[in-house]
This record gives C-alpha cells, structure tokens and sequence, in this order.
C-alpha cells in the first residue's frame, strides 16, 4: 500500500504556494489601458450613420493637437455621411490655432 504523503496531485501547486500568488480582483497596473491621452472620458451615444464623422473628427483634433496661433489652419478631407434622413452630405473639419482656447 502506498502512503497518502505520496498520492499528490502533480499538477496541483502546494497549498502555500498558491496562497502567496493572488488571483482576481483589483490589482495595480491591472485593466484595460486607455486609447486616448485625455485624462478622462466620455461615453456617449450617438446614431450611427455619424459614428464615422465623430471618429474622423475625433482622430484630426488629435493630429492638429500643436496648432497655435499664427499657423494655418488644418483642414480635413471631405468625409461623406447620410444624415439621419438618409440624405448625402459632406463634412470637413478645420482647426485652427488660439493662445487659449474658449470654453464652449
């Protein structure tokens, strides 16, 4: 007969070593890391035919981000959307440099 000290699960860690590993909840460093550098965010909801417009406005103001006052204004491509009627429409975003910008 064999001795129970013998019978162990191989593929099981010893108790004590897997009451020093934790598993789950909070951890620092731990979650999904964000996709913008703004410090905070908003979740909103918007119809779809304008989700595209939303993004591609979104992504320009990132890539204009250093305009200051006395460069040009930066100016998008034409975007084409549908507005909520279904009609074809065209928007273009242009940004433009201050020294401080205006609360909206």
């Amino acid at each position: 007969m064999t001795d129970s000290s013998e019978l162990t699960n191989e593929h099981e860690p010893p108790e004590n070593e897997a009451s020093t590993k934790p598993r789950g909840g909070a951890r620092p460093g731990a979650g999904r890391k964000p996709k913008w550098s703004a410090p905070s965010t908003r979740v909103m909801r918007v119809p779809e035919q304008y989700a595209g417009a939303i993004r591609a406005l979104i992504l320009h103001l990132d890539e204009t981000h250093e305009i200051r006052s006395g460069y040009a204004p930066a100016t998008s491509p034409r975007l084409p959307v549908r507005s909520i009627s279904g009609r074809a429409q065209y928007v273009e975003f242009t940004v433009s440099g201050r020294d401080e910008p205006r609360e909206l």
